[in-house]
């Protein structure tokens, strides 16, 4: 599930870059809008009736969405518009290749395969 959501995320913000070269200045702005908005959807989740299990689950993906949010932020607030910037390369990014069945994780020129480590 976490492996999951760091692969949607890193898709949802390199589809804001392409937006971005579109001509979508506030794309995101937009984005940020978005991710709080499923921030506050996941915080009545928390605090629906879970089992102990589903609770440290959900709390895990809080936590991991809750930093991947803060980034976003950062993005806004220093004018990060292009997937080529630095700040965006040093970012842990989670690619799904299907055709393989792999998921890898880059980081600057690094590239690793996902080998089922510990997320959360």
């Amino acid at each position: 599930c976490l492996g999951a959501d760091n692969v949607w995320w890193t898709a949802e913000v390199e589809n804001v870059f392409v937006k971005i070269k579109q001509g979508q200045k506030r794309a995101m702005k937009d984005y940020l809008l978005q991710m709080n908005r499923q921030l506050d959807e996941l915080v009545v989740k928390v605090r629906s009736d879970l089992t102990k299990n589903d609770r440290k689950k959900f709390n895990a993906l809080l936590i991991i969405d809750v930093h991947a949010r803060d980034i976003i932020e950062g993005f806004v607030r220093d004018s990060i518009m292009e997937a080529e910037e630095f700040e965006w390369e040093s970012q842990l990014r989670f690619y799904w290749t299907k055709s393989v069945d792999n998921l890898t994780i880059q980081q600057c020129s690094g590239q690793f395969d996902y080998g089922y480590e510990y997320l959360g």
